[in-house]
C-alpha cells in the first residue's frame, strides 16, 4: 500500500491547485480524480466548455449584428458549424487538462483514477478500473 503526507479527492480547480502547492512545501502527494482526465466538472465538462462554447457564440453574433458597422461585409449567409464549435470546445479541454498532467508529473505528484472513499480516518479506498488503497497522513475533500 501507497503511504503519503497527503492525498487530495478531486482534482478540479480547488484539489489540483492543492496537491502542487503540497508538493513544493515538500509532501509526499497523492490526487484522486474519478473521471478519466484531470480538471474534475469545471474542466471537463462544466465552466471551461460552456465558456468555450460561449466565446464561439458571442463571435457569431459579432459577425451578424457588428462587424458591418466597422466597414465589414461578408457576403451571404453567415453559418454556424456547431461540429466545429464543438471540436474548438474540445481542444480547449484537451489542452487545458494537458497543462494539469503536465503540472502533475513536474511536481511528482501521484494520480489516481476512480472513485475515492474514505475506509477509515486515514485510509482511501479508490475504486477504478482496479480497487486499491492508499494511506494518508491528512486528506483533503475537494470534490
Amino acid at each position: 500500500m501507497n503511504s503519503y503526507d497527503v492525498a487530495i479527492i478531486g482534482s478540479g480547480p480547488g484539489g489540483y491547485v492543492a496537491a502542487i502547492r503540497c508538493a513544493q512545501l515538500g509532501m509526499k502527494t497523492a490526487i484522486i480524480e474519478k473521471y478519466p482526465v484531470l480538471g474534475g466538472t469545471c474542466l471537463n465538462v462544466g465552466c471551461i466548455p460552456s465558456k468555450a462554447l460561449l466565446d464561439s457564440s458571442h463571435h457569431y453574433e459579432d459577425a451578424v449584428k457588428h462587424f458591418e458597422a466597422h466597414g465589414i461585409e461578408i457576403p451571404g449567409d453567415i453559418k454556424v458549424n456547431l461540429k466545429q464549435m464543438i471540436d474548438r470546445k474540445q481542444s480547449v479541454v484537451d489542452q487545458t487538462t494537458g497543462g494539469i498532467d503536465y503540472l502533475m508529473k513536474k511536481n511528482k505528484i501521484d494520480v489516481y483514477q476512480g472513485l475515492g472513499s474514505f475506509k477509515d480516518a486515514t485510509h482511501i479506498t479508490i475504486k477504478g478500473d482496479k480497487e486499491e488503497e492508499i494511506e494518508a497522513k491528512n486528506i483533503i475533500i475537494a470534490t
